[in-house]
């Protein structure tokens, strides 16, 4: 059967079936996306198997064991089509040979697959750790499946990093959807060191007055004191950015005190269009 199908055509195949079993079953998705990589890892070692079927169940199984799901092992067999002894006696084998961990993986497994998948240097890799450590520290991965962590990090560095990766590589890399990794990167990007205005702009009012303050250190402190009385109390409506708002304010506020400064200079600090803090500065300026 090894010699018939090509390797793609029976990882294909394991996890079609693991899918198969696990939605019968009601697995969950990361046990499922176990599985198939357990399948991956069999198919890579040229482990000589017998039956794809009893493989798909072995793994299947294997990834129920390590993902801590209440699955049992007659039910398995039952949607593996094979006997439990079959699928018992495989996964002890595949764990004694391919040196198997019956544990449950954490995000570590798949940012070292992911690293590997995109090329990461060995100091992108390190950094990809370094959040992982620092987002455990924060408790970022709290409620979070390890495989929306991993896939979290590794768009935040590549972010960071201005690497051709997109986001969807990578959704699909960790078997979730878009929204997952856009809604949760930007967390861990935050706690990365040197990260680029433009890869991460401040989010909110005092992350922009902040940055400004570290930015024109020499200015007075008033001036950024006044800026966010001016941001706090406009209004611009909801949907207006908090940098863009903040360096208009700013910008009004150093001109007034004869600062020859532009809102190009604001710009790349904030990483807002000069256009948008022009717009903002002339609407704060007309109003003094």
């Amino acid at each position: 059967m090894q010699a018939r199908y090509s390797e793609r055509s029976v990882l294909l195949y394991i996890g079609t079936e693991i899918e198969r079993m696990g939605e019968a079953l009601d697995a969950a998705e990361d046990t499922m996306v176990d599985g198939i990589r357990l399948g991956g890892d069999v198919l890579r070692s040229g482990y000589d198997y017998d039956s794809i079927d009893s493989v798909a169940g072995a793994c299947f199984h294997l990834a129920c064991t390590r993902q801590d799901e209440p699955i049992s092992l007659p039910d398995i067999a039952d949607q593996a089509r094979k006997s439990q002894k079959n699928i018992q006696h495989l996964s002890a084998k595949l764990m004694s040979e391919l040196e198997i961990q019956p544990t449950p993986v954490e995000a570590d497994t798949y940012l070292d697959d992911g690293i590997e998948e995109f090329g990461f240097t060995e100091d992108q890799a390190a950094e990809c750790f370094e959040l992982l450590e620092r987002g455990k520290d924060r408790n970022l991965h709290s409620g979070l499946a390890p495989t929306t962590v991993a896939g979290a990090i590794l768009y935040a560095v590549a972010k960071k990093h201005g690497l051709d990766v997109r986001q969807r590589e990578i959704s699909e890399f960790v078997n979730k959807t878009d929204v997952s990794i856009r809604n949760n990167y930007k967390s861990f990007l935050k706690l990365a060191d040197d990260v680029p205005v433009d890869v991460l702009p401040p989010q909110t009012l005092d992350e922009a007055i902040a940055a400004l303050q570290t930015t024109f250190s020499e200015h007075p402190a008033v001036y950024a004191d006044d800026a966010r009385e001016i941001s706090t109390g406009a209004d611009v409506g909801d949907s207006a950015s908090d940098a863009g708002i903040v360096g208009g304010a700013y910008l009004s506020v150093a001109q007034a005190h004869g600062e020859e400064l532009t809102a190009g200079d604001l710009s790349t600090e904030l990483g807002v269009g000069s256009q948008t803090i022009a717009k903002y500065n002339e609407m704060f300026t007309d109003d003094d």
